[in-house]
């Protein structure tokens, strides 16, 4: 890792915070030894901090600043995130093996296998600094997530808190921006208006809310009485709408339809009525399209949602290009790392050729082929319907969500963490029905 890497990460442990962050982590990791929820929740704030980010292009160096302490945050967003994956790697290491023994999905194995390519290609050709600082962020996920969260996964109340973890992400986010509005919403509405929040761009902004509301979902159906609780995930659910309207992403917004569609995709009656709810969120955001809110152009938001037009055709296209000119390895490396255009499978194409597409398209294959399976377990077992459609619907969301954006080939980021988290929770419903299976054949016999 590079000298200025591991100077940040020190003095973010020995500045004032940090101190104060150490003895923070010490009470919360004796805690979250006796309290499941407590750790779920540490991973919530680890992928929170993750989506971190700062906008900047060629016109913006640095954007405008947050209010305290999320522009701290935000200054030491990759450093503390790998601090909080240490954490999450300590409590881990004092979890007790369970009766689980596959931790690591298949389609995670095959995105370590494309993250190689890419790091080596990098490696020899480019910054080899970057590489290995690279290659230790995601060998901190992956590692941090088999002996983690997956582990966790041995029974029914740790799938409800992984889910209710990804919820969770959405609520500190959600927190975090009505607390920077209620200041200074112009910090995050600068980039022609659009809704960024506290990541680095809209889009960033969109995927993020659209990856959790299978989530939201799963814990308003999970809840058969109406309740204060019930009450609290709809509240969410309205905000997240609007902060995804506010984006003026489409491709957020696919991934938001494309995930509720797939969530009640053999239950009409239960769509109809999240059509209505989602209608009268649409009814009260229409509502304020015609007003000045002074930073937000409602009209012109709305007007980037009916619009016709692929913006993204050129730079498919030069991919696409850059892949035919060099379909084994990709084309050469042109500067320290490697630049991926606006979709993960043509971005790999182009960077990496077949030997790095191959392994992507296995895990693209790996997610359908588990999403078949819990689509034929949720009419085997209708009591885990909200279970597979959760799974169905967060994997369905990110791979249409990647052909148009290349967050699949991050390493340390919300996206990549939340697919591992998916998967996780996909791989555990699926070896509990094969256990079961195990059990019924024993008890025939």
């Amino acid at each position: 890792m590079s000298a200025d890497y591991i100077s940040k990460v020190f003095e973010l442990i020995f500045s004032p915070y940090g101190l104060i962050g150490i003895i923070i982590a010490i009470v919360v990791l004796n805690k979250a030894t006796h309290s499941p929820r407590v750790a779920w929740l540490l991973f919530s704030v680890c992928c929170y901090i993750a989506s971190l980010g700062k906008f900047q292009d060629e016109w913006i160096q640095e954007p405008p600043p947050l209010v305290f302490p999320l522009q701290q945050l935000r200054d030491m967003g990759r450093p503390l995130t790998i601090v909080l994956l240490g954490l999450l790697l300590i409590l881990a290491l004092q979890t007790k093996n369970g009766w689980r023994r596959i931790l690591v999905p298949e389609p995670i194995k095959y995105l370590i296998a494309v993250q190689t390519v890419i790091l080596f290609k990098i490696l020899i050709y480019g910054n080899s600094e970057f590489a290995l600082q690279a290659a230790f962020s995601f060998g901190a996920v992956v590692l941090t997530m088999k002996l983690g969260p997956s582990k966790w996964l041995q029974n029914e109340n740790n799938f409800h808190l992984g889910v209710w973890s990804i919820a969770i992400v959405g609520v500190i986010f959600t927190v975090a921006c009505s607390y920077q509005g209620a200041i200074n919403m112009y910090a995050m509405t600068f980039n022609q208006g659009r809704f960024l929040g506290t990541t680095g761009n809209p889009i960033h902004a969109s995927i993020l809310l659209s990856i959790i509301i299978p989530c939201l979902i799963f814990l308003i159906e999970s809840r058969r009485r109406w309740d204060l609780i019930k009450l609290f995930w709809i509240a969410f659910l309205f905000v997240h709408a609007y902060f995804l309207f506010l984006t003026g992403s489409r491709t957020g917004m696919i991934m938001g339809i494309t995930s509720i569609l797939l969530f009640y995709r053999n239950r009409v009656g239960m769509l109809l009525r999240f059509g209505l709810l989602i209608g009268l969120i649409l009814v009260i955001v229409l509502s304020f399209i015609n007003q000045d809110s002074g930073t937000t152009n409602y009209a012109l938001l709305s007007d980037r949602f009916v619009s016709g037009g692929n913006t993204r055709e050129g730079a498919w296209q030069g991919m696409w290009n850059g892949f035919m000119s060099n379909p084994c390895f990709g084309k050469p490396l042109s500067g320290e790392r490697l630049v991926f255009g606006e979709s993960s499978w043509l971005a790999t194409a182009d960077t990496t050729g077949v030997v790095g597409l191959i392994p992507l398209i296995m895990m693209g294959l790996g997610c359908l082929k588990m999403m078949f399976h819990l689509h034929k377990l949720s009419f085997r077992k209708p009591h885990h319907f909200l279970h597979t459609s959760t799974i169905i619907s967060g994997l369905s969301s990110l791979l249409i969500g990647s052909f148009g954006e290349p967050f699949l080939l991050g390493n340390l980021s919300f996206p990549v963490m939340s697919l591992m988290i998916y998967l996780s929770l996909g791989q555990y419903l699926l070896d509990v029905d094969k256990i079961e299976k195990k059990y019924l054949l024993r008890q025939q016999n």
